[in-house]
């Protein structure tokens, strides 16, 4: 009896001690879903950083109403002037100007739809014909004027160019891309105004004052189109391969400005009320997306007094540092260490500096450093970081900041991320991997390129930039490097495909790779290897080959190096890591 009792004692312990087993478990596992559950909605477990300011409502208007909407507090003031010849238009003056250009685009035959490109310097019509153009429902491609007529010709034919605006100096060149692209009807070509003396108008060419002279009907000019349409079209080589159009609708365009201009904290200029104007010097081309929407069009909305100048030349350069009082400056890397080491550029020179702000490729701290020694105890250095294929700027550090070396959090409406480079899994915090962005400035996609758009925009919408990095506790992103082809040279993007396809197209060559090699002045340097033929090539012979057909930035300038072979992974991707390492 004593043992059954036993056992039945035993018998209901072990079914207790069961029941509390299976409540524990219970109660452990109920813990860490509940928990995974709480974490997953904070930004450091889900690993998705958000802005740390509220979003912001996008404007559902067009760019161009966006950017003129505030001209009557300062019709008076300037909005752009040439540093070279003087040149100017006030806001009011410029506003009407543009209209005149949207009315004559459709006097000459071009329809909503159409595309125009530029293909000439930083000058004082470049607003007013960019912003008419867009008025006028034509989207606009822009291209470097230093490009030889085989990259423009590109260019031309995959954005089917209805029009061209350039300058008399680059209508040779232009002429041999036209006939490159062997259309079966040749662009219309619009001259704008040089800065030579004496300038003439080719033959078969169109006069731009004479599309922006008093007269001109501007009473039908009405933006014809949807703001999801097709803005800008300029071309990037994204994360790699040949140059693509980066398809930037209206709204994106919008929404990359007015994230900045919503917050004082990330918005370096002031609006222009009363006598205030801001000023400002601008190098960075407006070809290029930094200069075009962070500069030209974000700064406009402002009101701000914009100097430009159509190439880097020290002495110019100073010189218009002296004669104007400029409170900011956007610069990239080289022009910021030109400031800080040449000895024609003076403290005086930088007297009225508010900020510098970098972008286009990442800063060190010591240049910095070296900058502000030169520049008033009150300049403030800060570094962003966007891409073409997001209209402009998506993080950015806040006013005042000291730290120097991070590009900052998202701008309001954006969300980043860092991926992990094999596995695409999010990663916390300090974890290096391919920094990825999310809002509505991310472009629509590739022109015509569907495939692209496709590696480079994920089905959550997820934009994959290339670039590798990370970010802190406090959400704050730091570049590393380029994840992986392209070669930054004074900000300017240069393919590593784009190069090895003419290196390849050289009868004596049998393969090549480019990759880019640091240097003190512009960053990185294309240098290749090459693969030759039974025939013996020189040095100089292969870099003469490239020279000839493409811009000067991308010439071989880091030298070319011969090779038995070039180092490949089993699915025939070159090994550039391999070549930097034995450079």
């Amino acid at each position: 009896m004593n043992t059954c009792v036993v056992c039945s004692v035993n018998s209901v312990w072990q079914k207790m001690h069961c029941r509390r087993s299976l409540l524990r478990c219970g109660l452990q596992f109920f813990r860490r879903h509940e928990g995974r559950r709480l974490l997953s909605q904070s930004p450091a477990v889900t690993q998705i950083v958000k802005s740390a300011f509220p979003d912001v409502t996008v404007p559902t208007v067009s760019l161009p109403e966006y950017v003129w909407s505030r001209i009557d507090e300062w019709p008076d003031k300037v909005a752009v002037e040439c540093g070279i010849t003087g040149r100017h238009y006030r806001y009011a003056e410029a506003r009407e100007l543009s209209r005149r250009f949207a009315a004559s685009l459709h006097r000459i035959g071009l329809q909503p739809g159409d595309t125009i490109a530029f293909i000439m310097p930083n000058s004082p019509e470049w607003p007013i014909v960019f912003l008419g153009a867009l008025e006028a429902g034509v989207k606009v491609t822009t291209i470097n004027p230093i490009y030889t007529a085989d990259e423009i010709s590109h260019q031309l034919r995959d954005s089917e160019v209805k029009a061209i605006v350039t300058i008399s100096l680059s209508h040779l060149t232009v002429m041999k891309a036209i006939k490159m692209v062997a259309s079966k009807t040749n662009p219309i070509i619009i001259i704008a105004p040089g800065f030579e003396q004496g300038s003439h108008l080719p033959a078969g060419t169109i006069d731009l004052m004479e599309l922006l002279q008093d007269g001109i009907d501007t009473s039908s000019v009405r933006f014809p189109g949807d703001v999801n349409d097709i803005a800008v079209l300029p071309y990037s080589s994204g994360t790699t391969g040949l140059p693509k159009g980066v398809m930037l609708s209206q709204r994106n365009v919008v929404a990359g400005c007015a994230e900045v201009n919503s917050r004082t904290e990330i918005c370096f200029s002031e609006p222009a009320i009363g006598s205030h104007q801001d000023v400002t010097l601008v190098l960075l081309p407006f070809y290029h997306i930094y200069g075009m929407c962070i500069i030209m069009l974000g700064r406009m909305f402002h009101g701000v007094k914009i100097v430009t100048l159509p190439k880097f030349e020290p002495i110019s350069f100073v010189k218009q540092l002296e004669q104007h009082d400029v409170n900011f400056l956007y610069v990239a890397p080289p022009l910021l260490l030109f400031m800080a080491s040449h000895p024609a550029l003076k403290p005086e020179h930088l007297r009225s500096l508010r900020y510098a702000l970098c972008g286009a490729a990442p800063l060190g701290k010591l240049d910095i450093e070296r900058f502000l020694k030169k520049a008033p105890k009150s300049t403030n250095v800060i570094q962003g970081y966007g891409l073409t294929e997001t209209a402009g700027v998506t993080s950015v550090m806040e006013k005042n900041s000291t730290n120097y070396e991070s590009v900052g959090g998202p701008t309001p409406n954006t969300q980043m991320k860092i991926s992990h480079l094999e596995t695409g899994a999010a990663l916390g915090h300090r974890e290096v991997g391919e920094i990825c962005i999310r809002g509505p400035q991310v472009m629509k996609g590739y022109y015509n390129r569907p495939d692209a758009t496709a590696e480079t925009i994920d089905g959550e919408g997820w934009l994959h930039t290339g670039d590798t990095g990370y970010y802190d506790e406090q959400g704050k992103f730091y570049i590393i490097d380029r994840a992986k082809e392209l070669i930054k040279v004074k900000g300017f993007q240069v393919a590593p495909a784009e190069l090895e396809e003419i290196l390849r197209s050289h009868p004596h060559i049998e393969d090549a790779a480019v990759v880019g090699i640091p240097d003190e002045r512009a960053g990185e340097i294309p240098k290749a290897f090459v693969v030759p033929k039974e025939k013996k090539i020189s040095e100089e012979e292969v870099k003469k080959y490239v020279a000839e057909k493409v811009s000067d930035y991308k010439h071989l300038k880091g030298g070319v190096e011969f090779i038995s072979s070039i180092p490949k992974s089993p699915s025939g991707k070159i090994l550039r890591r391999m070549l930097k390492e034995q450079r």
